[in-house]
């Protein structure tokens, strides 16, 4: 009698055993058509970081005619000096002649590549559109091989400024961070130097995100914005500052900070770049092309594989030291310990 009335309520409650249930049992018991179902997949890919690969804009682009070399040579003659006391002609006689200074620089273009294969039965089997994903994602990883090699040859310029007067990596706290203060001062040094401002006026100023966000901590640029301007700060625009464009990227060489190695430091240091314009030249000989080959030919007989890659040749190359800047600062993520 009971065992009838508990299972009267058993299967008024859904636990009868005459159920069949998706999320007990296992695979082949009696009850359970687990074995039965498919894991849905999203029509549409996740998505990836695209990041701001931005250093080639700031550089000079020059292109390398075909059937011509991996060579490019730049000239500049030299300005003459003027004399902090300028002598005055003698009458009749003309002064010593000066000779020109021509200076050559010389680039040699490099070629880099990446190249990844897709198996026919990926295609076959694959319920999303993989051709055109990797595509896209080879242009992507192109794109940022291209910002860090340019970022590469930068991080290597002569001059280097410090905030707070620093002279170095390992004298850098988490206090020494960019600032409204360091932006007047890079201006004057480029102005000095006689750097030309970018097209709009201003010289240029990247940074990468641990950097801008350490600048929009500045007293000095919160001030200047909360009353006239206050939705820059809401929105995280720095804009124009000192005589910079701040302009901020999050490729991956900005995003890689140097670790202090001193006893006792913990400060992440990274690199972000004042420039003026004709600093650096940027030199292609080959333009990014993405190639996909279709399956086939001497190596793969039976077309059981799809390769897709890409290439390009170029060249940078800091033709004027005094017109950049190298700006090494703490992050907003550094601590001093």
């Amino acid at each position: 009698m009971f065992n009838k009335i508990f299972g009267a309520i058993l299967g008024a409650t859904g636990f009868g055993a005459d159920v069949v249930t998706v999320t007990t049992g296992t695979f082949g018991n009696a009850g359970n058509v687990a074995a039965d179902l498919q894991t849905y997949f999203s029509a549409k890919l996740l998505e990836v970081a695209e990041l701001n690969t931005i250093l080639d804009q700031f550089g000079e682009r020059v292109d390398i005619p075909s059937n011509s070399s991996k060579t490019v040579r730049f000239v500049r003659e030299e300005k003459f000096a003027v004399a902090a006391t300028p002598q005055q002609l003698t009458e009749g006689l003309p002064p010593d002649a000066v000779g020109l200074t021509l200076n050559e620089f010389e680039a040699v273009a490099e070629q880099y590549g990446f190249l990844t294969r897709l198996s026919d039965l990926a295609e076959l089997t694959a319920k999303h559109p993989v051709v055109q994903k990797t595509m896209y994602l080879l242009t992507l990883q192109a794109q940022e091989t291209y910002d860090t090699l340019v970022y590469n040859v930068l991080n290597a310029a002569t001059n280097t400024y410090y905030p707070n007067a620093k002279v170095g990596d390992t004298a850098l706290t988490a206090a020494d961070a960019p600032s409204y203060v360091d932006m007047v001062n890079l201006d004057a040094l480029l102005n000095d130097n006689g750097g030309r401002p970018m097209d709009g006026g201003s010289y240029a100023l990247v940074l990468g995100s641990q950097q801008y966000a350490s600048l929009l901590k500045d007293p000095d640029f919160k001030a200047s914005h909360q009353l006239v301007r206050p939705e820059a700060i809401w929105k995280g625009e720095v804009d124009t500052l000192g005589g910079f464009r701040i302009v901020r990227s999050n490729a991956p060489a900005f995003a890689a900070p140097t670790l202090q190695v001193g006893a006792g430091q913990a400060s992440k240091i990274y690199s972000g770049f004042a420039i003026a314009k004709f600093a650096y030249q940027v030199s292609n000989l080959q333009n990014l092309q993405v190639y996909v080959v279709a399956p086939g030919g001497q190596y793969d007989p039976l077309q059981q594989n799809r390769k897709m890659g890409w290439k390009f040749a170029f060249k940078t190359l800091i033709t004027n030291q005094n017109w950049l800047f190298r700006y090494r600062t703490a992050g907003a993520n550094s601590v001093t310990n």
